[in-house]
């Protein structure tokens, strides 16, 4: 097969794997909202630590370890979260059988695969390391000159690890699914592999927690210190595993063309090196992944069907579909723990010091503006959570080409449409509850306020849920390849969490209004804020199933 060949493959899968943008001027708007208010706020928050971060090590002498430091941990991301996407690509996506017996060499159609699977996890990565360039060469202009700044063999080094940084660590997630796959021929089970990927998390969240040994208070001051020293270990095992990144950073910092060289003959060496690998290993693996799915089908096969009503059936198969599916479990269900992970280690670790220590000080003392925060955190944290677990804008497409059923089956599109409310719910305001009262133990707010905070949460989970369902129901992406394209490559996700970031703003901007313009005293927010979200989440509940409904009368 030749390049236009493989071009070709490219093409259909990206065709099978993405959402097509429907034709209506609400999702064109939504698009741009979530272009402006996720995207491009992502890249200049990120573009700022770069600027900082670069600035503060060209005074310690080592302007490249920032830049050094951002990369690996992109490239530790993208190997974390990618692998288990790179392996569901690979071999269990839903085309599999039909390519396979075209006349296609099995290792061109893996490289298809990978290619495009590369290109469709990292655009979003392309952006930030834009932006991760963007702010070390504003550092570095500001602090060297122009002539610093725009160095050209900086300058096409820079161009080519916006490319090619993501290509390392998916190159090591695809070799890792070809060895493991062909390895499961005898153990007849993926489980092992799913593990994996969680395993590479917790070395590597180790090795980090590790590097924090020594450096005193942990703060971003002293961090960056240590890696102007070069003695963060974290930085150094990054370095060893993902070995071409520092080739390609003292290109960067130093315009040497020599460390350019190396970083693309590295990288051109790791994709040889998955091709002959392919070429080896690649059929074996498909075969194996054939009779995976046989083996989990007979299983399935011996199971007992039961007797209960409609609702508890649909709420059954719901909570079914998304336990036993490793994409949607983690990233739907097990996603919420991080809400109260996340708060009890942010108090716990940086509750007595720095800025949290002063704005909770600030909180117990009663200030009015600490208070307002206080509630545009909570709102934010309400709307955000639900939009960003995607349970409720994938409850249609998580069906995928099994849609009809829902038109078929004897249960009422209102029994369906409320099991699938319920499940999201069930996933996710128990740990929103649980989050507010971590947050309400270590402010120190009382038993009212911490009751007041567990109804804001509510009322804009409630409202969140109908939003991304409504968003669903009307134009589902049914026509997925795997589990993990139902998530990455559904636009309601996306606008989902759009429209939820415009109800965080708009919030946080009726408090600046009502405190900050009017100068009304902070209950009339505590009131307004109580209002404003009851009203919208009974307008939510009374108007949203109706509409959903009537969205799926339509899909058929």
């Amino acid at each position: 097969m030749d390049g236009r060949g493989t071009g070709a493959l490219i093409k259909i899968f990206q065709k099978n794997s993405e959402m097509r943008m429907p034709e209506r001027t609400l999702y064109k708007v939504l698009a741009t909202i979530a272009i402006l208010g996720i995207m491009i706020p992502c890249a200049v928050v990120v573009g700022f630590i770069s600027y900082a971060m670069t600035g503060a090590l060209i005074e310690a002498g080592s302007p490249g370890e920032g830049i050094l430091f951002e990369m690996q941990m992109l490239s530790a991301f993208s190997m974390i979260f990618g692998l288990l996407i790179i392996f569901s690509v690979l071999f269990f996506s839903s085309d599999r059988e039909h390519f396979v017996t075209l006349p296609i060499p099995a290792h061109h159609l893996m490289m298809s695969k990978f290619i495009y699977a590369y290109i469709a996890e990292s655009i979003m990565e392309f952006m930030i390391l834009i932006a991760v360039f963007g702010g070390y060469y504003i550092s570095v202009f500001k602090e060297k000159g122009i002539a610093a700044a725009l160095n050209p063999v900086s300058i096409i080094s820079a161009v080519l690890g916006v490319v090619l940084i993501p290509l390392i660590p998916m190159i090591y997630c695809a070799i890792l699914s070809l060895i493991l796959m062909s390895g499961l021929s005898g153990i007849k089970t993926t489980k092992l592999f799913y593990h994996i990927s969680t395993v590479f998390l917790l070395i590597f969240a180790a090795i980090f927690v590790y590097s924090l040994k020594g450096i005193g208070d942990i703060n971003m001051e002293n961090y960056v210190e240590s890696l102007g020293s070069g003695d963060n270990s974290f930085l150094k095992t990054l370095n060893v595993i993902f070995f071409p990144v520092p080739w390609l950073s003292k290109a960067v910092s130093e315009g040497n063309i020599l460390f350019l060289l190396l970083y693309i003959i590295g990288n051109a060496a790791l994709l040889l090196l998955l091709y002959y690998l392919g070429k080896l290993l690649y059929q074996k693996g498909l075969y194996t992944a054939a009779s995976l799915g046989s083996a989990r089908r007979k299983a399935f096969r011996k199971s007992d069907i039961k007797m209960e009503s409609h609702f508890k059936a649909c709420l059954r198969k719901e909570m079914s579909v998304i336990l036993r599916t490793k994409a949607f479990s983690g990233n739907c269900a097990f996603i919420n723990v991080l809400w109260p992970v996340g708060a009890w280690m942010l108090f716990h670790f940086a509750g007595n010091k720095g800025g949290l220590k002063s704005f909770i000080d600030m909180f117990r003392m009663g200030k009015d503006r600490a208070e307002m925060i206080m509630i545009m955190i909570v709102i934010g944290i309400g709307v955000i959570a639900t939009a960003l677990n995607s349970l409720a804008s994938t409850a249609f497409t998580r069906e995928g080409q099994h849609l009809e059923l829902i038109k078929f089956i004897p249960v009422s599109f209102r029994t369906q449409m409320k099991a699938k409310a319920v499940v999201s719910f069930i996933f996710t305001y128990p740990m929103l509850l649980i989050t507010d009262i971590i947050i309400c133990c270590y402010m120190k707010t009382g038993i009212i306020i911490c009751i007041y905070y567990a109804l804001l949460l509510l009322f804009a989970h409630v409202i969140s849920i109908f939003v991304g369902m409504s968003l669903d129901s009307a134009a589902p992406y049914r026509d997925w390849s795997d589990e993990y394209s139902a998530l990455r490559g559904n636009l309601n996700v996306f606008f989902n969490m759009a429209i939820m970031i415009v109800i965080a703003v708009a919030a946080a901007l009726i408090g600046l209004l009502m405190y900050e313009v009017l100068m009304l005293p902070i209950s009339a927010y505590y009131i307004a804020a109580f209002v404003i979200l009851f009203g919208a989440a009974l307008r939510a509940l009374y108007i949203g199933p109706t509409a959903v409904v009537e969205n799926m009368k339509k899909l058929f």
